[in-house]
């Protein structure tokens, strides 16, 4: 399997916030390898797999993206095995404003990306995950 260079990890994370962003669901999963991780570390938790990643992604583009009502891309890090994406998202629930720091770290996992680490509040990856918060286990 080849490897990516940077620039092609960091068009690959490009991508996938940009399908993000535009709630497409396809687009999002085409850019997943076969079993993702998506790694919470201030929780010392974690879920896996393409169908709790779908899942995630069905909830967040139905009940987090359409409370966003700003999100700024304040830095962006990227090597051969990952890119790094530091937001300040705003949320807005029955009219309260709420923002929050989000790290997200995308990993490559052969062409494709491998899932996410994710640095942020507990309050934040509660909004962002819904019921899935509930079925997250040990790292």
């Amino acid at each position: 399997m080849k490897k990516l260079l940077p620039e092609e990890v960091r068009a690959l994370g490009a991508h996938h916030a940009e399908r993000e962003a535009a709630k497409d669901l396809s687009a999002v999963m085409g850019t997943l390898s076969a079993n993702p991780v998506y790694d919470y570390p201030v929780l010392g938790k974690k879920f896996s797999g393409r169908d709790k990643a779908e899942r995630f992604y069905q909830y967040f583009f139905a009940n987090f993206s359409p409370n966003v009502v700003d999100a700024q891309l304040l830095q962006e890090w990227c090597n051969e095995s990952s890119v790094a994406q530091e937001y300040d998202v705003t949320l807005s629930f029955s009219g309260k404003k709420e923002t929050y720091r989000i790290l997200g770290v995308l990993f490559v996992d052969g062409d494709k990306l491998g899932g996410e680490t994710v640095h942020a509040s507990e309050q934040a990856i509660r909004r962002m995950l819904g019921p899935i918060f509930d079925e997250l286990e040990d790292r």
